[in-house]
């Protein structure tokens, strides 16, 4: 490759806009810096973007996810057998952490390798009688396949959590991702597609769960310091043990100022995510590329390959050191979690008993995705792609 040519793209990059900033200045000359009217008001925005008619902000996607298993009556061990909850093995640690923390065990059914998202049919041979939930996570900004997986609840009388971290944008013919299940728990962490630098929020249709996280996620007390201050009030009470899950007004006056631009920068990630497809596909050969089934909308938070390795003469961590010798840094979305070392021990997993995820966690390669970047850099990624590929094709 032409060396003058070389450009140095980051695997993510973000822009903060100027009414986000003002947002957050609005927040520190106010005096008041913790949960108050900045996240009542970004909660209220998302609930109107997600067509959701329940939400309660957290302080992450992990917090929101173990109290919504809270919030839905798992109890950490003490009244009878330790529950179940199945999902994936193919995501962020996170994921698991939640479960565990809600005092569950977790099981795992394998994945559909062509979405990455889990596979219903695995799912529904997990079942047990101690199973209480399911939880799928929507890969990329994919959505699981809801359809199937509501049958499969339905039929056992399960709640289906949504680990929504990707997929703010994304649909399911239409319905946002909280209207296709009992809840849904999204990210707001510094990479997402609407951050607040760090946060999450649990969305439903289901008022009482929503009331009861948020309960939870101020230690369980009847009133919030900005609710008592505002009635003039100072009295409270403890009505259920909780924790301490709530967001600041300064993480939400950044989600508030970064609201506006979502539509715009959703458009913005699909046109590059179709750049990225036009480009890569005489590849085909050597490269699987995100395919988008008839009725979905992809959320594009990440766009992710699979290298065909047995027509490579390279592996995929060669591959990601040639791209990043070229100025280009790639990411692993994901290890999965039987490849990390406490959850292999704690829980005995092997990736023979997962061959998709296994497979899958070998492959894949995630390319830069943000909207600042330029379609310029996408031809860039996309060249340096095809070169190294016709370089050590077998």
């Amino acid at each position: 490759m032409n060396q003058k040519k070389r450009k140095q793209i980051p695997l993510f990059d973000i822009k903060i806009s100027s009414q986000t900033k003002r947002e957050v200045a609005e927040v520190l000359t106010s005096g008041w810096l913790t949960s108050g009217p900045k996240v009542q008001a970004f909660e209220k925005g998302v609930a109107r973007l997600l067509r959701v008619k329940h939400v309660a902000a957290v302080s992450s996607c992990t917090v929101g996810l173990h109290l919504t298993l809270g919030a839905i009556g798992i109890q950490p061990g003490r009244f009878g057998p330790v529950k179940e909850v199945i999902t994936t093995p193919f995501t962020f640690a996170a994921t698991v952490e939640a479960i565990i923390q809600a005092g569950a065990k977790p099981v795992f059914a394998d994945i559909n390798p062509r979405t990455l998202n889990i596979d219903p049919d695995e799912v529904a041979r997990k079942v047990s009688k101690r199973t209480i939930a399911v939880i799928p996570v929507d890969i990329a900004g994919y959505p699981a396949n809801y359809r199937i997986l509501n049958k499969i609840c339905e039929a056992h009388s399960l709640l289906l959590i949504a680990d929504a971290a990707h997929s703010i944008g994304a649909t399911y013919h239409k319905r946002t991702i909280p209207n296709l299940c009992d809840a849904a728990v999204t990210s707001f962490y510094s990479t997402k597609n609407l951050t607040c630098g760090e946060g999450g929020m649990v969305l439903s249709r289901h008022k009482k769960l929503v009331d009861r996280v948020r309960l939870m996620a101020r230690h369980g007390l009847t009133t919030g310091t900005f609710e008592r201050k505002a009635k003039k009030s100072v009295l409270y009470d403890a009505v259920i043990g909780g924790y301490k899950g709530n967001m600041s007004d300064l993480h939400a006056a950044v989600g508030l100022g970064q609201l506006k631009l979502f539509k715009k920068n959703q458009e913005t990630r699909t046109l590059l995510a179709e750049r990225y497809i036009s480009n890569l596909q005489p590849l085909s050969e050597f490269i699987e590329l995100p395919i988008i089934e008839k009725g979905y909308q992809h959320g594009w938070h990440l766009f992710i390959i699979k290298l065909c390795l047995s027509k490579l003469k390279i592996s995929r961590e060669k591959f990601l050191a040639l791209m990043a010798s070229r100025g280009i840094e790639c990411g692993v979305h994901y290890q999965p979690v039987f490849a990390l070392s406490w959850y292999h021990k704690s829980f005995g997993l092997s990736p023979q008993h997962f061959p998709n995820a296994a497979y899958a966690g070998r492959r894949v390669v995630s390319l830069p995705l943000y909207p600042s970047l330029k379609k310029t850099e996408v031809d860039f990624v996309c060249e340096n792609i095809t070169d190294i590929i016709k370089k050590n094709r077998r």
